[in-house]
């Protein structure tokens, strides 16, 4: 207990939703060692009895409070005998505030994932399921088949969900006491279940507590993209092939404008008229051509604005998506708004159209569906205001198990890329010619490989983890800590895999802790201190030596994106040469912009929150009556009180109405999401006549909701009456053809700042700054002005 003690007075840390106090938990650890004292001489029968008899008594009615002492004492001894691993007090004291709907904040390498063990077991003595979210499907598998022996010598089962898993499987595995998924298949799954024509083709059960691992990439990160249940495609009236081959023969300045600061790129009024003619159109800006113009603009942006090997790959002719928080490829992500069918006509791709939008949901509220939610990862605090604020949860943070040793040194700060990446290649020389292994976190594929080229000139050979083989990452990460092994991985991939100092099997440990172990190098600072702070962290784990250091140029994406040479002092904004740029201020503007940034993002974050609140609200409004006509047939007659002989009707008849009921709740929620959709990407234009965009959204999204009802009632009680009178003709019973088939994707990020928003927002001057949304709206107007002046 003295690491305890150690760590009791700390007391709290900053604002109240951050904690360093684990004085309260003092008792409890001391009544959790001796629980164990007692199971330790245990047989395995009499450990998987025990289990029982908590399970029985918290089914009774016994608070969950009065058995974490026995459960957690159980659960040590059975990873003491199935892993042959003792947990750490810190590791079992981390698991108390998890069980209190806590966020933990656990250093890298520290055991995160054996923590999560004791509190899950607990949660599940209820007999209501917990679930373990993770970051990807690779580590869902793992942490299931690693931990699962502790769970199954207690009586309890385990079961994992994998993309690809048949409706049987996943059910299964959600039946289970403890299911590891992640938080974006459950989310799929979900959506599926609440489109079921049959109760027993629904996946999921009522959710009851989720434990959320790497939480900060999950609940902030990945938050911001919805996930979308889609189908039945719809046939486009433009060629968006001929439209990509016009675009490329358009040249900058004279047809179009491109502004990279600002990620902006929209047609002159020379463009225009190059439109009208490759087109043979009088005029590319009437309501009829809105859908070719849009199509333009949006080949615009993917043709100037979108980079193969950063911003997305191209494999088995098929665009993937690059995430710009991990470095890797999402399988199932799209751009929305037709940006990903301009990409694959820009590539020369088939083109696979996404659909219409079925059901979607985001991520902040899928787990707000949890009554009970709790998380952890390495870097909580940077973000506790806004876990505190979406999500309910107080930040704990647990000290490290041992002293950290990281030396974390300065950033090393240069005039230009070519000088910047000409330090880093010395820099691993240096660090190469000793044998200390090196991991390299680049920004981008582009970058990785570029580095990867550049010290294979140099006769120094490395690894690349990027999202080209990302498939490998666990391999290639785990055996970064080798003597003179140089890793060049992009951001974070990798995560969720510890680096072992000397190896996977740890031979050559005491050689590279000699040459001061792990060395850590970024080559760019990122829009979240988090995800630098994630990349130092793969260093100096469990007390081991270590070192980090980032090595920036004021060229980077980010220095240029934001528009860092502006706010520097003028003395500093003409700096030329190889040598880094000693100056205490810029390295202090460098620390002040990202601050701003991450700002910036958590604003934007709130400002989509609150519109998809709205529109979650209206979900679960019209999601709840369907789910009650799938679960009882005969509530048919409370949904028609008007046609009281429905309580007369058949079991077919009455099948037949649900299935057509079903079917139009559906197909307008479908349209009522594309009718908000569009909504919502012109809705900031409100601002110039003097209105409140959210304010606006809501009662317009409101009146939708209301239209849609009345559609509904139009709809079905006429087809009912038919039923009822056995008139249901062929053409009728086409009404009833359910989607033909399904798919899910992830609805990505728009690539570009939404700057006309944001001005709106601030009410600033509007000027030229547009996102790939908004300009074919604002150019209409402009060229309308135009059009008017010439005719007087």
């Amino acid at each position: 207990m003295s690491i305890l003690h150690k760590f009791a007075t700390l007391g709290l840390s900053g604002p109240t939703y951050i904690s360093t106090d684990l004085s309260s938990y003092q008792q409890q650890m001391a009544e959790i060692h001796e629980c164990h004292r007692k199971t330790a001489n245990f047989t395995n029968e009499k450990l998987k009895d025990y289990m029982a008899e908590l399970r029985a008594q918290a089914r009774s009615g016994t608070p969950l409070s009065q058995l974490l002492a026995p459960t957690f004492g159980l659960v040590k001894e059975a990873c003491i005998r199935q892993l042959q691993v003792s947990p750490f007090d810190l590791q079992l004291l981390a698991a108390i505030p998890l069980h209190e709907r806590k966020l933990v904040e656990m250093q890298t390498g520290e055991g995160k994932t054996l923590s999560a063990v004791f509190a899950a077991a607990l949660n599940a003595l209820s007999g209501e399921g917990v679930h373990i979210l993770t970051f990807n499907d690779y580590l869902a598998k793992r942490d299931a088949e690693w931990m699962g022996p502790i769970y199954t010598s207690l009586g309890m089962t385990v079961g994992y969900i994998a993309n690809g898993m048949s409706r049987q499987q996943k059910q299964a595995a959600y039946a289970c006491d403890i299911t590891y998924a992640t938080a974006k298949e459950v989310g799929f799954d979900f959506l599926r279940s609440y489109l079921a024509f049959e109760k027993e083709e629904q996946i999921l059960q009522p959710f009851h507590f989720a434990i959320v691992d790497e939480a900060d990439a999950i609940l902030i990160d990945e938050a911001r993209n919805p996930l979308v249940l889609a189908g039945q495609m719809g046939a486009s009236v433009v060629d968006v092939k001929a439209v990509a081959q016009f675009v490329k023969t358009l040249q900058p300045q004279e047809d179009y404008i491109l502004n990279e600061s600002s990620r902006a790129a929209f047609l002159t009024e020379k463009g225009v008229e190059s439109a009208e003619k490759a087109f043979g159109l009088e005029s590319l800006i009437e309501e009829a051509h809105f859908g070719l113009h849009t199509a333009i603009n949006l080949a615009l942006q993917a043709q100037t604005l979108l980079t193969r090997d950063v911003d997305y790959l191209v494999k088995n002719e098929r665009i993937l998506l690059v995430d710009e928080f991990t470095g890797r490829v999402v399988e199932d992500r799209k751009w929305r708004n037709g940006l990903q069918t301009a990409v694959e006509a820009k590539e020369g791709l088939p083109i696979q159209s996404e659909g219409s939008i079925l059901n979607a949901i985001s991520l902040q509220h899928l787990i707000q569906k949890y009554p009970g939610v709790a998380g952890m990862t390495a870097t909580a605090q940077a973000a506790a205001k806004e876990f505190a604020t979406f999500y309910g949860l107080q930040t704990i943070v647990i000290p490290p198990n041992k002293t950290t040793r990281r030396i974390d040194y300065p950033d090393l700060i240069f005039a230009d890329k070519t000088s910047k990446q000409a330090g880093i290649l010395a820099e691993v020389k240096k660090a190469h010619h000793i044998g200390q292994p090196i991991l390299i976190g680049a920004l981008t594929v582009k970058e990785s490989e570029s580095l990867a080229a550049l010290f294979r000139e140099h006769d120094i050979d490395c690894e690349v983890l990027n999202a080209k083989n990302d498939e490998e990452e666990a391999r290639i990460i785990a055996d970064a800590g080798r003597v003179g092994a140089v890793t060049i991985s992009t951001n974070m991939a990798g995560r969720g895999t510890d680096i072992q100092l000397g190896g996977k099997d740890k031979s050559d440990r005491k050689e590279v802790i000699r040459y001061g172990g792990l060395y850590v190098i970024g080559t760019n600072r990122h829009e979240s201190v988090r995800i630098d702070q994630q990349l130092r962290g793969r260093a100096g784990r469990q007390g081991d030596l270590g070192q980090s250091r980032f090595f920036i140029s004021l060229e980077d994406d980010l220095m240029v994106k934001y528009k860092l040479n502006d706010i520097l002092p003028k003395r500093f904004q003409s700096i030329e040469g190889a040598a880094p740029i000693i100056h205490k201020k810029v390295r202090k503007f460098v620390g002040i912009t990202q601050h701003i940034i991450e700002s910036q993002l958590l604003d934007m974050r709130t400002n989509l929150y609150q519109y998809s609140a709205f529109t979650e609200k209206q979900r679960i409004i019209l999601q709840s009556e369907r789910q009650r006509l799938l679960e009882d047939i005969h509530c048919l007659s409370e949904f028609f009180p008007s046609l009281p002989d429905i309580r007369n009707a058949t079991v077919q008849q009455l099948t037949l109405m649900k299935t057509f009921v079903l079917l139009q709740y559906d197909k307008y929620w479908a349209q009522h999401l594309d009718l908000l959709s569009h909504l919502r990407e012109g809705i900031h234009l409100v601002r110039l006549g003097g209105q409140n965009p959210l304010r606006t959204f809501r009662q317009l999204a409101d009146a939708c909701f209301n239209q849609l009802y009345s559609h509904l009632e139009n709809e079905l009680e006429p087809w009912v009456k038919k039923v009822m009178t056995n008139e249901i003709t062929a053409i009728d019973q086409m009404a009833l053809e359910k989607p033909s088939s399904t798919w899910t994707y992830v609805i990505n990020d728009n690539p570009f700042d939404d700057q006309l928003a944001i001005m709106l927002l601030d009410s600033a001057n509007v000027g030229m700054h547009v996102d790939f949304v908004s300009a074919p709206f604002l150019f209409t107007i402009a060229m309308m002005r135009r059009m008017r002046r010439k005719k007087r």
